[in-house]
């Protein structure tokens, strides 16, 4: 590993950062204060440079991330073609995890690559085990999110398959602008299940329009 890569120390969440999680996780379900007292000795921050790789194929992945402030990509390998394929981004404020993965400790078959510095709250399966075998609002909590995930991973798929180019650009613009500086046309493109030439075309026609629209 290129030790200009290696991530910051880790250090106890901050009080900003605690009350961004804790926003984020009472919007899916409300939560005791007794939960969250639990909680809070169990989060920890770390930065974690551009280039990174958190997860990777056969790993099981410990922690659990929550994005505070950067973005990551998630990366399958075709089994038969050994071919890679973006399949998912994570932004600002989004729960980080593969499918399999944190939850039933499964080896990862994907890999989870930082694309733009990182900053992220660390919490442990061990920490999680606790909690769920104390609070019953924590599995009901972690359900939901993991629901929330899905069905968006769903949808996503479902958008490729049904939509055309040009409805599934203006639906995805605004992500899709926030990816533009940080990574490769190619990758957005896989993300987006269109060719690299496709979202190319697509990208110069819409910001010509909002140019000549000004």
């Amino acid at each position: 590993m290129d030790q200009r890569l290696q991530p910051n120390p880790i250090k106890p969440v901050s009080d900003e950062s605690f009350d961004t999680i804790i926003g984020v996780m009472d919007s899916f379900t409300n939560l005791s204060r007794a939960f969250k007292a639990k909680l809070r000795p169990m989060l920890f921050e770390i930065t974690y440079k551009k280039g990174y790789m958190i997860l990777n194929p056969g790993a099981k992945q410990s922690l659990l991330w929550f994005n505070l402030d950067g973005l990551l990509r998630e990366v399958s390998i075709d089994r038969n073609t050994y071919q890679s394929q973006t399949t998912w981004y994570w932004f600002k404020t989004n729960f980080v995890y593969a499918m399999p993965g944190f939850f039933d400790q499964e080896p990862s078959q994907v890999s989870i690559e930082v694309i733009k510095d990182t900053r992220a709250i660390l919490f442990s399966y061990d920490s999680w085990r606790i909690l769920k075998n104390s609070f019953e609002e924590a599995d009901r909590m972690i359900e939901m999110i993991r629901s929330s995930y899905e069905t968006a991973r769903k949808t996503h798929l479902k958008e490729i398959i049904e939509l055309d180019t040009i409805t599934r650009y203006l639906r995805h613009e605004s992500k899709i602008n926030l990816l533009f500086p940080n990574i490769k046309l190619k990758y957005i493109a896989e993300y987006m299940g269109m060719s690299t030439d496709t979202l190319g075309k697509l990208r110069r026609k819409f910001i010509r329009r909002k140019q000549l629209a000004k």
